[in-house]
């Protein structure tokens, strides 16, 4: 992954950038006869062998372009043969835990993003840790958190807040829902409330450090959706979200909600590198570290192939942001003989373009301009594989 980061460093200079951490299971259990003993561990059902895979996706702040990953952290745990209860699992420092992956892909990501204008990390429930927040923000680094469950709020004097107390209500949004991936919910507008205010998370009593600190002062950004009593909602809308970033307005209110939305993004890669892409979880392969790798290549894919299917009419943004100087010099060549004879088999995006170059991977995915359809991932998954395989044949060319 060093390359990767060493490229992704180099393209997202004085950018601001949103950047979304989560956390995604991939299970080997019905691979046993084929994987050697001991060498993955298993998940958190405790029965099924697998791997956790811990990324952070970078997009750009202002259209989601996705850059790459600033970290990327697999965890086996075929060495953590010890019960928890056994081990004082929550007596032990921060950094012994697995959930340290939280804080240790947002420290990463400060170092990997240096260069960058903006980073706020984004990221759901289970990383609302009073570590993250002490040791993480600073003037150009910033989170958006959902809330623990059992997150107790407090005001600056000590006295417990109502995260919708209706003083605090500051408007009401209008909010698109999309369908889920199983299409047992609908897209759908929504009405969503709107609350705002100041408060502080405290240093739990089992944290012994100094060094994190009493307390964090943080703002409480409470999305509620307004619920019609004909209506039958299945999981409404009712986020609270915690954050670094000033808000008080609605405007300010709004702005979190919308950086908070952006993880359908991080959703989209985990599926595209499951069953409806790269199938990670049908592997072969026989030891733990040989999967470990393919993830990384995948991942690394899959990020291409995403922001492939985003960008294919993008005229705006140059090949460069995500593709190679040898990778668009190599596509531009084969350019012409991928065209037709008539004008709708031309390509006609522009030139060094984002759109020029996936009309070409597309059409190595054996798409044709002549469909209704626009190229999807999976034939722009096949149009990157064939791209690897005239780079493998270009690069032995030019060692001989």
């Amino acid at each position: 992954m060093e390359g990767h980061y060493e490229s992704l460093a180099g393209r997202i200079s004085g950018k601001d950038l949103i950047c979304i951490q989560d956390t995604s299971e991939y299970m080997y259990g019905h691979h046993k006869g084929i994987l050697k003993d001991g060498t993955l561990g298993r998940i958190t059902d405790d029965y099924n062998l697998g791997l956790r895979v811990h990324p952070m996706l970078v997009l750009d702040a202002n259209d989601e372009f996705a850059y790459g990953f600033s970290s990327l952290e697999i965890v086996n745990r075929e060495a953590q043969a010890e019960n928890k209860t056994q081990r004082k699992y929550k007596q032990l420092p921060v950094e012994e835990k697995e959930s340290y992956r939280w804080i240790n892909a947002a420290l990463n990501t400060k170092q990997v993003l240096q260069k960058a204008n903006s980073i706020t990390i984004v990221a759901d429930r289970e990383s609302d840790i009073y570590q993250l927040w002490s040791r993480i923000p600073d003037e150009k680094t910033h989170l958006v958190v959902r809330s623990s469950l059992t997150r107790i709020f407090k005001n600056e004097g000590g006295e417990k807040l109502d995260p919708t107390d209706r003083q605090k209500r500051v408007g009401q949004i209008t909010l698109l829902i999309p369908a889920d991936f199983d299409k047992k919910r609908k897209a759908r507008e929504a009405k969503i409330e709107l609350y705002v205010q100041k408060a502080q998370t405290r240093r739990p009593v089992s944290l012994r450090s100094s060094n994190d600190g009493q307390h964090v002062p943080l703002y409480v950004v409470v999305a509620k959706e307004v619920i019609n009593q004909r209506e039958e909602i299945q999981d409404p809308v009712e986020w609270i979200l915690l954050t670094d970033i000033k808000t008080d307005t609605l405007e300010e209110a709004t702005t979190i909600i919308s950086i908070y939305r952006s993880r359908w993004n991080i959703e989209q890669i985990f599926r595209l590198t499951k069953q409806k892409g790269f199938q990670l979880e049908s592997s072969q392969l026989e030891t733990g570290h040989a999967i470990e790798n393919l993830i990384a290549m995948v991942f690394i894919a899959a990020i291409r192939i995403f922001q492939m299917v985003k960008s294919r009419n993008d005229q705006g943004r140059l090949a460069l942001d995500l593709f190679d100087a040898q990778e668009i010099t190599l596509l531009t060549k084969v350019n012409k003989g991928l065209e037709g004879s008539s004008p709708k088999s031309k390509n006609i995006n522009r030139p060094e373009s984002i759109a020029f170059i996936v009309w070409i991977v597309a059409r190595l995915g054996n798409w044709k301009p002549e469909d209704k359809d626009p190229p999807g991932p999976i034939t722009l998954l096949k149009g990157w594989i064939v791209l690897q395989n005239y780079l493998k044949v270009n690069q032995i060319l030019l060692s001989n």
